[in-house]
């Protein structure tokens, strides 16, 4: 008796239709796989890209906080500096050394600006700033961390200048009325209208021209913290347009 074969008896040869269809179902099992994988990746990517600007948003809200208060500081010393060069022009400096104390140790401490950049710094150092898609919002963060740097830069600066006031500011006042002024935390105005260490006339004008460059680098602080508190409020706007995020 004739046996027949079995169309999948291992003697028996796949057609070419056969091999088609099996590798079109490999294709597409691993194409699917691989658009299941992008489309999980680009789920994960959109929420992480949203979450770094909700938190970018809060550290521009802080350093307009902060940007705020060192304008306000800044400006009060504006106004300290331009009194103390006119208290310590000709016959004045005899009648009002309260004021010129007070205003001579008042204006050497830092104002200090610090940053919030936590974002920034992880958007840079991890890679992720490819994930902010929106062009404008990412062309506006790089261009509020080059303003920031830039504040910084300058703020080095004007240590350099407050270093050169102090060095000056010991041959022209009395280290013990200073002492007397800060019995605590807080610097006190003097009384009994003290008299400066010295009377030389070149003396004098050195510190005060140390005092004019110092009023010009505090000038130039209290301009680029105005530019970047402006920059950093039109950052939050862009943020929030491009991500439609609500407060």
């Amino acid at each position: 008796m004739e046996v027949q074969k079995h169309p999948h008896h291992v003697t028996h040869k796949k057609k070419s239709k056969e091999y088609f269809l099996e590798f079109l179902m490999i294709f597409l099992a691993v194409f699917l796989g691989f658009l299941a994988e992008n489309i999980r990746e680009g789920v994960a990517d959109t929420h992480r890209e949203k979450q770094y600007m909700i938190s970018m948003i809060e550290d521009l809200k802080e350093d307009t906080v902060s940007l705020s208060a060192s304008i306000r500081l800044r400006q009060q010393r504006k106004e300290m500096l331009d009194s103390l060069i006119f208290l310590l022009g000709p016959g004045k400096a005899k009648e009002n050394g309260n004021s010129i104390y007070y205003y001579g140790r008042f204006i050497t401490p830092p104002i200090y600006f610090f940053p919030n950049d936590r974002t920034i710094q992880q958007l840079k150092s991890t890679g992720s700033l490819r994930l902010v898609r929106n062009m404008q919002v990412s062309n506006s963060i790089m261009a509020y961390d080059r303003k920031m740097r830039q504040e910084i830069f300058e703020y080095n600066d004007e240590q350099i200048v407050r270093g050169e006031i102090r060095e000056v500011a010991r041959k022209v006042f009395d280290g013990e009325v200073f002492s007397g002024m800060t019995p605590s935390s807080s610097i006190d105005k003097p009384v009994n209208n003290p008299q400066l260490f010295t009377s030389d006339p070149a003396l004098i004008n050195e510190f005060v021209v140390e005092v004019q460059y110092l009023r010009k680098a505090n000038q130039n602080q209290v301009l680029r913290a105005g530019e970047l508190f402006s920059q950093a409020k039109e950052l939050i706007d862009i943020i929030k347009r491009g991500y439609h995020l609500d407060d």
